[in-house]
């Protein structure tokens, strides 16, 4: 059960963070590229209309299976301030998403998206080199 958990928490983390590094790495220079505005906007909205749904997914399973593994597995994180940097920093990303969601792509405000997702794939890089100390 417990091989579960970490496998299904490493898939989404991965999933998310890897669509962080795609949309600032390779969507945005691609979409820079294209000459008229709407066309720009057009693909962002599709791009977007598809991650953000799995990001979502991924928050979702994070929460889950984070509580499984820290009540299934190391009971000790309770006491390890590493461990509450990267539940605060878990939620201060959700926080930035959920804003990212209602407040700019729901608005049409698709511009200023990549900066915050740069904020987010910095705090979900430092959550990485948190895990790498902790366990």
């Amino acid at each position: 059960m417990i091989k579960s958990l970490l496998f299904f928490h490493l898939l989404f983390a991965i999933l998310w963070i890897g669509g962080m590094i795609y949309s600032l790495l390779f969507l945005k220079p691609a979409v820079k590229a294209l000459p008229q505005e709407d066309q720009r906007s057009r693909v962002l909205k599709g791009v977007f209309s598809r991650f953000f749904p799995a990001v979502w997914l991924a928050i979702l399973i994070l929460f889950i299976t984070g509580m499984g593994l820290w009540h299934g597995y190391r009971k000790d994180f309770s006491q390890n301030p590493l461990f509450h940097a990267k539940l605060f920093l878990f939620a201060l990303m959700t926080i930035i998403f959920a804003y990212i969601y209602f407040f700019l792509y729901r608005r049409d405000k698709l511009s200023q998206i990549p900066n915050l997702i740069a904020v987010n794939l910095l705090l979900g890089l430092l959550v990485l080199l948190i895990i790498t100390y902790i366990t």
